[in-house]
């Protein structure tokens, strides 16, 4: 299937997913029979980590209420952010005998040695919201999630038009070695090549926390005080902790109101009010919602038998002050 047939899949899967209860529960994205009852199909979770932030909680809250609500059986397993821990739970997911696994990497390489015994072992997987590195393609089925190089494209444009085409930005960016954070980078400085007038002055994680992006930002001010005319975070719960900063630095006389210009990926409730008040420029929706219950109807499906895109992408629209009225601030 090409890409615009994959995008349109996963944009009819985003939409049937945001639909009303009722469209869950006629599940009329089940095959019909089923070739196997939803009771006894088993699935296998390799969690990222619960405590990441509260875009992880509800993506595991959703699973969690979800999975119960269609009847299906779940083994869930927390990696805690680690690599090593993670292969090992997908070991223990094969020794248990799940029908199929959702897995959500910590680092797109580490994961692909513990893929492969999936695949070895006649396990289907889902890798979800974060892709695997390219080399793990032959070991699992299918990708759902969202589009994050499209996503920092989107943050990227925003950013041009909010600083005229022109100025010096910096970068706070993900976890290191995450998949989302290296596509959340190239997709957002691919759209600023394309400006020769704007300069990224500097790129440092913020590893998915508030409270690190905070001193990432409170240490850029201080190395380059007022030439920052942008920050670019890959997520709005990092762009909003470097608000913190760029707010303390306003009261404090050393940068004027309204001088940098935030955009992101990935919409938090703070993000939306900042943006609502005109503190914060833009950032992309995307629900953790619809991202856990895309994997899982994804994993239903490969487990009765069905045959799906290998890339399931959902719509992750702009949202700026000019069009924030037409969207719910979300619950994360």
């Amino acid at each position: 299937m090409n890409l615009l047939k994959t995008l349109a899949a996963g944009l009819a899967l985003s939409a049937m997913l945001a639909g009303a209860a009722s469209a869950q529960d006629k599940q009329d994205w089940l095959p019909s029979p089923l070739p196997k009852p939803l009771g006894e199909i088993t699935i296998g979770f390799a969690n990222l980590g619960s405590g990441v932030n509260s875009y992880v909680a509800t993506y595991l809250d959703t699973f969690n209420t979800y999975t119960k609500q269609l009847g299906v059986k779940t083994i869930v397993l927390d990696a805690q952010v680690d690599p090593a821990k993670q292969s090992d739970q997908v070991q223990d997911l094969i020794a248990q005998q799940a029908d199929v696994m959702i897995v959500w990497p910590v680092n797109g390489k580490a994961i692909v040695p513990a893929l492969r015994k999936a695949k070895e072992a006649g396990i289907p997987v889902v890798v979800t919201n974060s892709q695997a590195d390219p080399s793990a393609a032959d070991y699992f089925n299918t990708f759902s999630g969202p589009d994050n190089i499209k996503q920092a494209n989107s943050a990227g444009e925003m950013m041009v038009e909010a600083l005229g085409g022109k100025g010096n930005v910096v970068v706070i960016d993900g976890l290191p070695g995450y998949s989302v954070a290296q596509e959340r980078e190239k997709g957002f400085l691919d759209v600023i090549k394309q400006h020769p007038d704007i300069k990224v002055l500097d790129i440092q994680p913020g590893d998915w926390s508030r409270e690190k992006a905070q001193s990432v930002m409170e240490a850029y001010l201080v190395k380059y005080g007022d030439k920052i005319d942008g920050v670019y975070s890959a997520d709005s719960d990092m762009g909003v902790g470097a608000l913190a900063a760029v707010k303390a630095a306003i009261a404090e006389g050393k940068i004027k109101p309204g001088k940098i210009k935030f955009t992101d990926c990935t919409l938090f409730a703070a993000a939306y009010d900042e943006i609502k008040a005109g503190n914060y420029y833009g950032s992309v929706l995307q629900s953790p919602v619809v991202d856990a219950q895309a994997a899982i109807q994804a994993a239903i499906q490969i487990a009765e038998g069905k045959e799906l895109p290998k890339q399931l992408f959902f719509a992750s629209p702009s949202i700026t002050q000019k069009n924030i009225a037409d969207y719910p601030r979300p619950t994360f």
